[in-house]
Formats: structure tokens, sequence, C-alpha cells
């Protein structure tokens, strides 16, 4: 075993997320689910071929799920052999426009969190030299083969019965899907110092999670019709649903994922401290909006929370908030739809956040505040706005002094999240 390579290799989907929501919105269900499962597909493929390549050798799966995985690998095989096979396994894939980059690395540390360094950065290395026989003139649309929805085992099989568009009729209020994807944050970070063992429960638990957890909270929620998983894997997923559906499965998973990440801490002593977080992107769109644009706009929502000081936030109506903001917003949400629809308060107690929220960094219009609050409100109600409008006050005048406190934006997610729940009853 002296003269073995002791090698750590990675293989990466490519363009999964274009690819999967290159679809039209006729008929896009069944072909975002189709195109998912073939990205699974090929992911097995590849590691098929290199098990079947490595059966005289020792090969270790460390990881696999969302488009990756990992092989810890002991061969007599030479660097030569190893590079002709994988460029074999790639070469079915030149032209078309998903395609799995491998690499190795040699293994000159046993530490996890150094060698998904080296590897990482060897792959990035290697996606800025695709193949030159690669021509996008003469790429080759993939066929998709079809599948039986029930064969889908796991979350990934959760689809409704129904259409994007019938998804959005189970709407409440405004009749409009929403797409979340999310992300656990700085993955990275935690897997450094820690063993292969270590390594190997920490991953496979998250992808337990965003697997058997993620499926028995949508069936306890009672959401099968109501939630289609694009994809699940790993350390992220990707759904749709009606709006509000969506909304309320974020701030559950979340609480799930809080319980989840406080347990995993306990069995593996070596993480650190600090909670183990994760951030999203929520967009709001009709049914028939192009599936492509969503996925790119749900990706810089998600973008933009990952950039937020310690991350562990999400983006929606292009606000990020904390996740204890977010649930701030639901809370609030309900409180003006039911002014408005109980209480006999006018639609425009939704647009005062608006027209006062300041243009960059201008003086916030406060005054109109006071002046919609001794003109537009219901003697009845007065207190409870005003409590409200005082509190979105200071916040604003807060943030213009650059002085922490409540974040206004919370009243902006609010009184968009409030329209949504009442377009039936206020149109």
């Amino acid at each position: 075993m002296g003269n073995n390579l002791e090698l750590f290799l990675k293989c990466d989907i490519s363009g999964i997320q274009s690819f999967i929501f290159n679809v039209p919105s006729k008929g896009a269900a069944k072909a975002l689910k189709k195109r998912s499962i073939y990205v699974e597909d090929i992911s097995k493929n590849c590691l098929h071929e290199l098990n079947d390549f490595f059966k005289e050798d020792t090969l270790e799966e460390l990881y696999n799920g969302g488009g990756n995985f990992y092989l810890d690998i002991s061969t007599q095989k030479s660097k030569k052999e190893i590079e002709n096979k994988i460029e074999n396994i790639q070469n079915l894939y030149l032209k078309s426009d998903i395609f799995p980059y491998i690499s190795f690395v040699e293994k000159s540390n046993e530490e996890i969190g150094y060698l998904l360094k080296e590897i990482n950065r060897t792959v990035q290395k290697k996606k800025m030299q695709r193949p030159i026989s690669y021509d996008l003139i003469d790429a080759t649309p993939v066929t998709v083969p079809d599948f039986d929805i029930n064969e889908i085992k796991g979350v990934n099989g959760q689809v409704p019965r129904g259409d994007f568009s019938w998804i959005a009729e189970n709407a409440v209020g405004d009749k409009k899907l929403a797409a979340i994807k999310l992300d656990v944050d700085n993955l990275g970070s935690l897997f450094m110092g820690l063993s292969k063992t270590d390594y190997q429960k920490l991953s496979q638990a998250i992808k337990d999670f965003f697997d058997d957890r993620l499926l028995g909270l949508i069936r306890n929620l009672k959401m099968q019709d109501n939630i289609y998983v694009v994809f699940s894997g790993g350390d992220d997923c990707f759904m749709i649903g009606s709006w509000n559906h969506i909304f309320d499965l974020a701030v559950q998973l979340r609480k799930e994922f809080s319980t989840f990440q406080e347990k995993i801490k306990k069995e593996i002593s070596s993480l650190p401290k600090e909670p183990i977080t994760f951030s999203a992107g929520i967009v709001v769109f009709t049914p028939h909006y192009p599936l492509l644009q969503v996925s790119e706009e749900v990706e810089s929502s998600l973008s933009k929370s990952k950039m937020a000081v310690g991350k562990n936030s999400v983006t929606i109506f292009g606000k990020t908030l904390t996740w204890n903001e977010f649930e701030i917003a639901q809370n609030l949400s309900k409180t003006l739809s039911d002014l408005i629809e109980n209480k006999k308060e006018s639609k425009s107690l939704l647009m005062i956040f608006r027209s006062v929220y300041p243009i960059k960094n201008e003086l916030p219009k406060v005054w109109r505040l006071k002046y919609f609050l001794r003109r537009n409100v219901q003697t009845s109600n007065l207190d409870e706005v005003k409590t409200i409008l005082n509190g979105y006050e200071q916040a604003l005048l807060f943030r213009y002094i650059n002085k922490n406190n409540n974040n206004p934006d919370v009243y902006l997610v609010a009184s968009r999240w409030a329209e949504l729940l009442m377009k039936e009853s206020i149109e």
C-alpha cells in the first residue's frame, strides 16, 4: 500500500439551475421534475463509472448530494490512467448544456477542511478550462427521459397533484406563487478542523434534514398540495408553492433547523459554539412568469441574504430581514390585514409605509405619518395604528442617524405581505 496514490476526488455538476429552469411555462411542473431527476441520474452515472473503475482499489464515498459527490480513494492506478478515465466520463457530456466537472488532489493533509478547500479550488480552475471541443453553437439540447413520479422517493418526490396554475389557486388572497431557495451558511467554515468521521456525520445529518425532516414538515403542515420541491439535496433546496404556504413553511423550517442544529452540535463536540444557520431568498410571481427568470431572481435574493452581516437572513420584496424580523413581519401583516378587512381601515394604510420610505440617504418623510394619523384613521383604531406608525417612524429615524434599532424594512415587507393576504377583498 506504500506506493498507492491517496486521493480526494470531487464531481461537481455545473449549470444545474439554468438547465432545470430553462423550460416553457406550459407544462413546467412536470418538466422541472424531469430535469431535476435527470441531474441526479448524471451524478449517479458518474459515481457508478468511478466505482467500477476503482473496484480493485479502496474507495470511500464521503458525501453525495445536490449535484456533488466527494470520494476518498487509495489506488495503485497512475494519475494518467485516472485522468483518462475522467476525460472519458466527461466526454459523454461535451456537447450538453449540463456538465460534470471531475477533479482530484493528492492528500498531503488528512484535515477535511483543508482537503475541501484544495479540491474546490482545483474544480473552480477546471471550470475555467472546459474542453475546447465544446462548442456552444453545436451544443445538443438534452433529451430528458420520461419517468413515473410515484417512483421518486423522499422529498424530491414531493409534487402536488396539479400544475402551477392549480397550486396558485390554493393561495390565500392573491392567487400567486412564491419560490424559495435556501442554503446553509458558512458550511466551509463548519467543516474546518473536523475529522473525516465528523465531516461525514455532519454532512449526512444536513442532507437528511433537507430530505426526511423537510418532507415530514410539509406533511405535518398538510401542505402536500401546496409545495412543489424542485430539488433538495446537500445543504440547499429550491421550492415553489402557493405564496402564503411558502412564507409559512419558511418560518417553520427555520424553527425546525434551529432545533436540529442544537442537537447535532451536542453530537459533534468539535463544531463551533455559534449557531448553524441558513439564509434564503424568496420571490413572488404569477403562474405564467418565465421560470428561468424566477430562478435568477431567487438566486439574486439569496446572494443578498448571504451578504448581510451575520447572514442568517431572508430577502423578500428586495428587502433583507433576519429570520426574527421575518416573523415580526408575518405577525404585523396579519394585524394590518385585520385593520382593513375587519376594522374598516382604508387600504391606504398599506401605502403610507412606502410613501414615507426614504430614497437612498434622504431624510424620511415622517411628517406624513402624523398627517395620515390625523386625517385617515378611524377613531376606534387610533391607538393601535398610532403604535404601529410610531414604531415605523422611530425605526426610520434611527436608521437615518446610523443607530441600530428596529429595521424599518420589516414594515415594508409586512405591508406587501398584508396586500397579498387581502388581494381578493380589496379589488
